[in-house]
């Protein structure tokens, strides 16, 4: 059972969108983008905090780009 709040839809979305980018990560790793899984990951969670540092959500839930 999803948690409350998120549908079964939802829940299955997000988790074939996981997959999806696994299934990327360990193309990317056998065509030589990176190293290895360890340094592919570690690229992607370069990637997420640069995203993260540039998002901002306000007191109403609003989401919207940081502003520096």
């Amino acid at each position: 059972m999803p948690p409350s709040g998120f549908s079964k839809k939802a829940v299955k979305g997000l988790l074939l969108f996981v997959q999806s980018n696994y299934e990327d990560l360990l193309a990317e790793v056998k065509s030589g983008k990176h190293t290895d899984i360890t340094s592919a990951i570690k690229s992607e969670i370069d990637n997420l905090e640069k995203a993260l540092s540039k998002l901002d959500i306000d007191e109403n839930g609003e989401i919207g780009e940081r502003k520096v």
